[in-house]
């Protein structure tokens, strides 16, 4: 349900007079029940608002009861982000959504999602109005990206929100720490820019991340003690977050365990936290066939049916961002039964059925999901020697529907 414009207006002034903007909750309707049509072919992906939920609570308790700032980038890993904005614009854990494309920033106000938005990214000139007027955060990561925006705000009357986006030693984006001082003060000068935060990104290796840690405490402190306002102050993205507590700062800021997954399967702390699957993805079967033995699959016969067999097709490939490596011994879930996949191309998967007809026609199949273990992130990731990262592939024209919750 996407809110009336009057509504978002006026949400849209209540968030602009709160004094922190990283704190205000936003208020919708709740969501009504959304189901795949009950003659979808084509893959779709199933919500749980009920486990997005939960996990916003969980995860802020990881970090006692810091607020969540919820990193949905490429599309929220191929889940939606606007699907997945909306359901978290009602959890009062998390402070914010951050994305890195300008259009989708963008497009989470246009559905309504009124929590403040900061874009990680640099955007294009032509959007400059329609990000401003949606009360969206930019971010200042350079001297080139300060010197557009203060070209652009000259004819600003009101104040525009940004974030300084320091760079403490990723190496790919941000005001190198060293150089930001300066920087920092040439943002403050200008009575036109609001800044809410100041952020940099750690890098995966422990011993480096401390140090980083280290390089931005010296930098906020020094900034701090000059009279420069440095807003909340985040860093940590999800592994960052589970192994450095230090670097918990105001706010965290975890994308892939918001969906139920940790960043790396068979660590102590997903017996600590239960997180909860999040989505499920399907598609129908769309045909079902008898091979004979030395019958093969695909232009590379990468199959080859050593007995005669029922192999079933189900109309979702790579090209929809599913896994080739499924077809080395990935499982799918159709009724009560796995079935084994056995050849993934671009547009289709076949699964081994055996020597009997189990499956007719018209069966849902579940691909990835909490059903099963083999079938979620983490089993499917292990099946195929893989990462819990793989979601991130889904194609944007996947349909996503929003459930109360999965039984």
């Amino acid at each position: 349900m996407i809110r009336s414009r009057r509504a978002f207006v006026r949400n849209s002034l209540i968030a602009a007079s709160v004094p922190n903007l990283w704190s205000a909750n936003a208020i919708i309707p709740n969501f009504s029940e959304e189901k795949a049509p009950e003659n979808a072919i084509n893959p779709w992906i199933e919500l749980s608002e009920a486990a997005y939920l939960k996990n916003a609570k969980v995860i802020s308790s990881m970090a006692n009861g810091k607020p969540v700032l919820a990193v949905l980038k490429n599309n929220a890993y191929g889940l939606g982000d606007v699907e997945v904005a909306r359901i978290l614009d009602k959890s009062p854990q998390i402070a914010g959504i951050a994305l890195v494309k300008d259009k989708r920033a963008l497009a989470l106000r246009k559905a309504g999602v009124s929590k403040p938005i900061l874009l990680m990214g640099d955007f294009d000139d032509a959007l400059w109005k329609d990000l401003v007027k949606s009360d969206i955060t930019l971010a200042v990561h350079s001297d080139e990206s300060l010197q557009k925006i203060q070209k652009l705000i000259r004819k600003k009357r009101t104040p525009v929100l940004i974030a300084m986006y320091v760079d403490t030693g990723l190496g790919r984006m941000g005001m190198p720490y060293h150089r930001a001082v300066k920087w920092a003060k040439a943002i403050a000068a200008e009575p036109k820019l609001r800044v809410t935060s100041t952020f940099s990104t750690l890098t995966t290796p422990i011993d480096f991340a401390n140090v980083q840690i280290a390089r931005f405490n010296e930098l906020t402190a020094q900034l701090n003690k000059e009279g420069v306002q440095v807003g909340k102050r985040h860093l940590a993205p999800s592994s960052s977050m589970l192994e450095l507590p230090d670097a918990h700062m105001d706010m965290v800021r975890p994308g892939i365990l918001l969906h139920g997954s940790f960043p790396m399967g068979g660590t102590d702390v997903a017996e600590k936290y239960h997180l909860l699957p999040t989505f499920r993805l399907k598609a129908r079967v769309i045909r079902v066939e008898k091979l004979r033995a030395g019958d093969t699959i695909g232009f590379s016969r990468f199959y080859t049916a050593k007995t005669d067999q029922w192999i079933a097709t189900i109309p979702i490939g790579w090209a929809d961002g599913y896994d080739s490596r499924s077809e080395n011994g990935a499982k799918v879930l159709i009724g009560n039964k796995l079935y084994r996949v056995v050849n993934v191309n671009a547009s289709h998967c076949n699964l081994l059925l055996g020597q009997d007809k189990e499956v007719t026609v018209g069966e849902v199949a579940t691909l990835i999901g909490p059903d099963r273990p083999e079938i979620t992130p983490e089993g499917f990731a292990q099946l195929i020697k893989g990462h819990n990262y793989l979601q991130i592939h889904y194609k944007e024209s996947i349909p996503k529907y929003v459930q109360g919750s999965f039984h």
